[in-house]
């Protein structure tokens, strides 16, 4: 989870996982504060090539 803290006064004013738009107005100082197209993008694992990772049988019977 994400905070959203105020600019001028740093309240918290909210918690989010993923936002497309937000506004919020702070309730302490007035400020207006607002949040767009944020998306919370996690690196991808890395998947292994399981051609690459069979070792090679040398004297098998590969016919």
């Amino acid at each position: 989870m994400n905070d959203l803290r105020c600019k001028k006064c740093n309240k918290l004013l909210c918690r989010f996982r993923d936002c497309g738009e937000l506004e919020i107005k702070c309730p302490r100082c007035g400020t207006i504060n607002s949040l767009t197209n944020y998306v919370h993008i996690t690196k991808p694992k890395a998947v292994k090539d399981e051609r690459a990772v069979r070792p090679v049988r040398s004297g098998s019977n590969v016919g």
